[in-house]
C-alpha cells in the first residue's frame, strides 16, 4: 500500500509571509503550480496560500481589473488566425501545446493595485493541512475530500518535508493503477 512519502513532492516551492500578492501570482504562473507553503521570518511553516486566495483578492479589489481586453490581447497573441484549423480535442477544452498562456506578461499588464501592497500573510490560510509521510494514501484521500482541499504539507517533527496534492494522488492512480 502506498503512503504519502511515496507520492509527495520534495522539491517544494515556498514563499514568505512578506511576499506580495503580485510576486506570488508570478511565482505560481512561472512554476505552473496552484499553491505553496508559506514560511515565516524564521523559516517555520506559517500557512499555505493558493491561486484561490489570489482570485478572492482580485474579486474584493476594485482596482484589480482582470479585463476582457487584456485577456483578449493575450489570447490573440497565442492564437495564429492564419494557421490551419486545429483538429478538435475529443474532450473539447485542451489548447494546443504551442498556445502557451504567458501569465507573467499578463500580470505585468495589470495596473498597480492591492496585488502590489497586499502581503501573503494577509491572504494565506494560517493553519495548513499537514500530514505525516507514512500516512496511507487512502487516509490522505479522505483528508483531501473531507477538507475540500487540493494540497497538504508533509511535516515530520515540525520540519517541512514536502507537499502532496490531489494531482499527485491522480498521478499515482493513473501511472500505477493504484486503488485507494
Amino acid at each position: 500500500m502506498l503512503a504519502v512519502c511515496d507520492i509527495m513532492q520534495t522539491d517544494v516551492v515556498t514563499v514568505t509571509t512578506y511576499t506580495t500578492a503580485r510576486d506570488l501570482a508570478r511565482l505560481l504562473s512561472d512554476e505552473e503550480i496552484s499553491g505553496v507553503p508559506v514560511l515565516d521570518g524564521s523559516g517555520h511553516l506559517a500557512g499555505v496560500v493558493s491561486s484561490t486566495d489570489l482570485v478572492r483578492l482580485a474579486a474584493e479589489d476594485s482596482c484589480v481589473q482582470l479585463t476582457a481586453s487584456v485577456l483578449r490581447t493575450e489570447v490573440e497573441r497565442i492564437h495564429d488566425p492564419d494557421a490551419d484549423e486545429v483538429e478538435a480535442h475529443p474532450h473539447g477544452f485542451f489548447l494546443r501545446e504551442d498556445w502557451l498562456f504567458d501569465g507573467r506578461r499578463f500580470l505585468d499588464q495589470l495596473p498597480e493595485s492591492d496585488f502590489d501592497t497586499v502581503l501573503v500573510r494577509d491572504i494565506m490560510t494560517p493553519v495548513p493541512f499537514s500530514v505525516e509521510p507514512e500516512m496511507p494514501l487512502s487516509e490522505l484521500c479522505e483528508l483531501l475530500v473531507r477538507g475540500r482541499i487540493h494540497r497538504a504539507v508533509v511535516v515530520e517533527k515540525g520540519q517541512l518535508l514536502g507537499i502532496v496534492t490531489s494531482v499527485d494522488v491522480l498521478r499515482a492512480v493513473a501511472e500505477h493503477g493504484v486503488e485507494v
